[in-house]
């Protein structure tokens, strides 16, 4: 698994990196500066992106239990899924909860193991959502090859590390707009996929409930895949604890707003320039919402008087990743993005029922 790969008939990307990953590292201490960070691929063919991130294994996992479950035609070809999934999970296993990269070290940001996220103060802000990784790498895991024993680490990880309560808070944001959009779409994927595989009715419960109250602070962003996610596992549930009892129902809404977005999505999908700083019907969002950009920064992100984003066919869109609430955005017409963020909500609103089946 790689971050990308591209063809060796292109510049070899490796040329100047080392330089630009020790300036980085000035800034940014747990930056790893190494040789190649483009190594070739076995047949000579191709360079592939080492470092891999939880980005790639968040979404690499999210598409396994997919695949298993409703592609995979095959005894072949279950155990093809099978296979990967056992061989990956057993190297986290085998490396202390961590990927480690052909240079030996642990990845940048794949590091899920409780002496990073429980005693390490430099990775307090990854422990929630490194936490909900993990486990919902261990339920698909479990699911996909039926071995016990991966629902057994998972066991142990919430019994004797916590990391079941760490899930309960998966982020630290300061309120609507404040999260990382990439952060955001990778916390959906594993609390649909957590919720959908985990064999801990008690935990599922309490992890409902924080997927609810993630979603509370997405909600605004009028984002189809976010909603059909958290709908899919929140219709109709109730979160039961010694306090009370509270519905997590999506709230009235998010079904319209899903489909709006659907239908608006823009067609062309290059990436021309797109200014709406210049508007006065749209209202800035808080200091505190962006406390970790630059002033001039903050004053370009800004919703509707309703608390919405700007409708997806007024704003630049390249992924479900991109920040909704800037108003600017650069380009020059030179890239195209891809369809499939069009795709992978629609098919999860048609799987769940929530888009009608076309006749």
């Amino acid at each position: 698994m790689a971050r990308t790969i591209r063809p060796v008939e292109w510049p070899d990307p490796n040329v100047g990196r080392l330089e630009a990953d020790r300036r980085q590292q000035e800034s940014d201490r747990r930056w790893k500066a190494y040789e190649p960070r483009w190594p070739r691929s076995a047949d000579g063919r191709w360079y592939w992106k080492s470092d891999t991130s939880s980005d790639e294994l968040d979404g690499h996992y999210f598409f396994y239990a997919a695949y298993f479950d409703l592609v995979a035609g095959t005894a072949e070809e279950r155990e093809r899924v099978q296979a990967v999934v056992r061989e990956l999970t057993d190297h986290l296993l085998a490396h202390e909860y961590c990927l480690v990269d052909h240079d030996g070290r642990p990845t940048r940001w794949a590091v899920f193991g409780p002496q990073a996220l429980n005693d390490d103060p430099d990775w307090w802000v990854e422990r929630g959502l490194n936490s909900l990784s993990i486990l919902s790498y261990l339920a698909v895991a479990e699911h996909v090859t039926g071995d016990v024993k991966y629902g057994e680490a998972a066991r142990e990880l919430i019994t004797r590390h916590g990391y079941g309560a760490n899930v309960m808070n998966p982020k630290v944001q300061m309120g609507v707009g404040s999260g990382n959009q990439s952060d955001d779409e990778m916390a959906f994927m594993c609390f649909y996929n957590l919720l959908r595989y985990t064999k801990d009715p008690v935990w599922r419960e309490h992890w409902r409930f924080a997927f609810y109250a993630y979603w509370a602070l997405e909600q605004p962003e009028m984002n189809p895949f976010f909603n059909f996610a958290f709908a899919a596992h929140g219709l109709g549930q109730t979160y039961h604890n010694a306090f009370g009892s509270v519905a997590v129902d999506p709230w009235a809404g998010w079904h319209e707003e899903a489909l709006a977005t659907l239908r608006g999505f823009p067609l062309d999908r290059v990436n021309w320039p797109h200014r709406n700083s210049h508007r006065l019907d749209l209202v800035p969002l808080r200091p505190q919402q962006a406390a970790d950009l630059a002033s001039a920064e903050q004053m370009r992100r800004a919703g509707r008087v309703t608390g919405r984003v700007l409708p997806v066919e007024e704003r630049h869109f390249g992924h479900w990743n991109t920040d909704p609430w800037r108003l600017d955005y650069g380009g020059d017409g030179r890239e195209l993005a891809s369809g499939t963020v069009f795709l992978l909500p629609y098919y999860l609103g048609l799987y769940h029922g929530f888009i009608a089946k076309p006749e």
